[in-house]
């Protein structure tokens, strides 16, 4: 049953219409007004002249003189409630809580007020005692959507001139029982249960009906974990110096904010969802020397999710005008973030001089956002950046986060500029991707050197992208790359070359065609131009395709087999057969029934192929392939690599191979078998061919497969048939059906690989 609860008229106007927001905003026009990519560093310095910290009178109180005692175990929250207001309705002032711990609930900040946590020995504790009168219900946000909830630990909603300072530690006592467990609850048999999903997904459905905000309402009963300090609607905000720990969520979220400092602010939360710092539809921002050591994003930028940071955006309040300086990043996923809530748009951030140190530190840039969210990311500048590690990429960007390309509202990453950045380490040098329909446009990469990366650059729809003094991995940009040939290599048949030259006009990329007996052996030029006609001795032999630019850097394609007609597997004229056989993975002469139902040995010999793998880098144990079988290498190298994954053999679906969330450890540890001769299901293809599609996307689960037999699909490999359709890899069977309980033909399963491979271009 929803709760009835009576709000002023003043509060539920203001959340719903954002009346009295600060007349600062009208500033929001100044450094941001430039058309395209013509702000300059000169601009961050224009941005700090409207940033300042909070003054306050010169005058005092002591939390001890209202009552509070410190390690009592009693909670102190009147005491220190009552300080700050007295404080505030006489003009303002500094309320000192000096050494000592002290039980609190949540604290609600006033105008004017500074709460000063005075010793390095000074600890607020926010208590375990999850109650309506501890965490009473406001007016907050939580992951972008206006919400009445449990209080924020620290909040405060349309104030002026507020702070918390100090030397002292703030805790929210958040673990594995309290607040934590609301994400994850972990069942008697082992199992977990997201208490909070329900209710998260309630939010995100009102969010997007436009339910007012007044109507959204949560708090008791429910399982939205508040964040730590929340300034909603406020002006002239500091926090500086504080430690803050095991915070329920997100440790640091103003709200649509004016004028923000972070300074010296010491984060170490690890918790599910703890972003350190969320700058949230604010305008003019200043977060500098800080620690973060998260459990998530270290400063994640926001601006809104859906329908609530649309309407933000479209009425002027976009998170804008943002200086991120001399930090630390010692942990978390993303060092500085965009998104992925941001459908009111991020524009005009300079981030200078900070170091990003923690192989578990995935990423040190990240723009994350997709369809639904929509939001443009604009004028972002990254500068002077020393990461020792990280674990997956230097910079990412994907605007396939979450639920990918379902939506109606299309994102824009422009006029981002990243220069003076060394790095080592990382899957991934550097990763950005954008759709087809709104590439990325703007992009400026200068002096740029990354090493040790396992894979060089991932460059999905760039447009006129400048790179000047970049290196990765020793090889210099601008440089070709996705060298391949089209067409199918026959004697005396024309194929063309296509090659894009990263950071420069692929009209001036000169080609040279080589042939060589074997793929490992000698190569000899064979001819020059974008177009080539095979020599009629050619059969048999391999023929590669070399890319040169201006400069002198070259990059080739794959060896393609050399056909000896277009006859293979007895079938005259099949291009899907004729290109694999040409790229490797089937022979020419073998024959082939094409409607032969696959097993798990086949698509791992396939994979093997495509992705040249012969043998795993440490031996698995697998319960049904001994290492007698001839297959064993090459199954146990895709298992390796998490194309394919082992399963439980007294499971006779053997179904839920990938997630290991809501199985128990003692289920998943009954993994041990390959099953080689068991065939594939159409959906468990679909789930396989994102895994070994060469490109990380374990976070596009979120695609929803658009199919009329859509609830048939394994839930577990539903979000992979999506993502596969997207791709193209996979899709319809019969009309809009894709039967997913059909069993995958050989003809399939070589048409898939095909794609997979075109799609990394191999």
């Amino acid at each position: 049953m929803r709760k009835t609860v009576t709000f002023t008229a003043t509060a539920l106007l203001t959340a719903a219409s954002l009346t009295t927001l600060p007349a600062s905003w009208a500033l929001a026009a100044g450094p941001g007004s430039s058309e395209g990519n013509q702000l300059s560093w000169d601009m961050a310095e224009e941005i700090l002249t409207h940033i300042s910290d909070p003054v306050f009178p010169d005058y005092s109180v002591n939390v001890l003189d209202y009552g509070a005692v410190p390690n009592d175990g009693i909670l102190d929250t009147a005491a220190i409630q009552t300080a700050i207001d007295e404080v505030s309705q006489r003009g303002g002032g500094t309320v000192i809580v000096p050494s000592g711990a002290y039980d609190t609930g949540a604290i609600t900040l006033k105008s004017n007020v500074n709460l000063h946590l005075e010793s390095e020995d000074t600890l607020l504790r926010f208590t375990k005692e999850i109650t309506p009168a501890n965490y009473p219900l406001v007016f907050a946000h939580y992951e972008g959507s206006k919400v009445y909830n449990w209080s924020p630990l620290i909040y405060a909603y349309q104030q002026q001139n507020i702070a918390v300072t100090g030397k002292g530690t703030m805790d929210g006592q958040a673990d594995k029982d309290t607040w934590w467990n609301w994400r994850t609850t972990t069942n008697a048999d082992g199992t977990t249960t997201n208490l909070s999903s329900p209710d998260a997904k309630a939010l995100r459905k009102m969010t997007d009906d436009g339910v007012p905000a007044e109507e959204r309402i949560f708090g008791e009963g429910h399982y939205l974990r508040p964040n730590f300090v929340q300034p909603i609607e406020c002006e002239n905000v500091l926090i500086q110096g504080i430690k803050i720990t095991n915070s329920p969520m997100w440790e640091l979220n103003p709200v649509l904010c004016t004028n923000f400092t972070a300074r010296g602010v010491h984060i170490d939360s690890h918790g599910y969802n703890n972003d350190g710092c969320d700058p949230e539809n604010c305008n003019y921002v200043l977060i500098e020397d800080c620690y973060f050591n998260t459990g998530d994003d270290c400063i994640a930028v926001k601006a809104g999710r859906n329908r609530d940071g649309r309407e933000l955006g479209e009425a002027g309040f976009p998170t804008q005008n943002l200086i991120i300086r001399n930090n630390v990043f010692a942990d978390g996923h993303g060092g500085i973030a965009c998104g992925s809530e941001m459908s009111g748009g991020i524009k005009n951030l300079f981030a200078d001089n900070n170091t990003f140190d923690s192989p578990t530190l995935n990423y040190a840039l990240r723009f994350k956002t997709n369809a639904e969210r929509g939001g443009a990311i604009e004028n972002v500048y990254l500068r002077n950046s020393t990461i020792k590690s990280v674990g997956n990429a230097v910079v990412h960007a994907t605007m396939l986060y979450d639920v990918g390309r379902d939506g109606e509202y299309l994102p824009q990453f422009k006029n981002i500029t990243i220069e003076n950045l060394t790095s080592n380490g990382g899957e991934y040098g550097i990763f950005m991707e954008a759709f087809d329909e709104v590439p990325i446009t703007g992009l400026v990469l200068k002096n740029v050197n990354i090493t040790g990366a396992d894979k060089e650059i991932r460059a999905l729809n760039w447009q006129d992208s400048v790179l000047e003094n970049v290196t990765i991995n020793g090889k210099s940009y601008p440089r070709p790359v996705e060298t391949k040939i089209l067409g199918t290599p026959i004697p005396g048949s024309t194929v063309e070359g296509s090659s894009v030259l990263l950071g420069g006009n692929s009209d001036n990329l000169s080609f040279q065609w080589e042939l060589s007996d074997s793929p490992s052996g000698t190569w000899s030029a064979a001819g020059s131009g974008r177009t080539w006609t095979v020599p009629a001795d050619a059969a048999g032999k391999y023929v590669r395709l070399t890319s040169t630019d201006n400069s002198g850097n070259q990059e080739s394609s794959i060896p393609y087999k050399v056909l000896k007609s277009n006859v293979v597997s007895g079938l005259t004229g099949h291009e899907v057969l004729m290109r694999a056989a040409s790229k490797g993975y089937i022979d020419e002469d073998q024959v082939l029934d094409l409607s032969r139902e696959i097993t798990n040995r086949d698509c791992a010999k396939i994979l093997a192929k495509l992705w040249n793998l012969e043998a795993p880098k440490e031996r698995i144990q697998i319960t049904d392939v001994p290492e007698t079988d001839p297959d064993y290498n090459v199954i146990a190298a895709v298992v390796e690599a998490q194309m394919m994954n082992l399963k439980d053999p007294s499971v006779a679906a053997a179904q839920g191979t990938l997630y290991n969330a809501g199985i128990s450890k003692d289920a998943a540890s009954k993994r041990t078998a390959f099953l080689p001769d068991a065939t594939i299901n159409r959906d468990e293809m679909g789930y396989i061919a994102i895994l070994s599609c060469g490109v990380p996307y374990n976070e596009t689960l979120g695609t929803k497969p658009k199919f009329d037999d859509a609830s048939e699909i394994e839930s577990v490999y539903s979000s992979n048939v999506g993502a596969s359709a997207y791709f193209g890899f996979m899709g319809a069977k019969e009309g809009n059906s894709f039967k997913p309980k059909d069993h995958t033909t050989m003809g399939e399963l070589i048409d898939i690989v095909l794609k997979m491979s075109d799609f990394v271009h191999k």
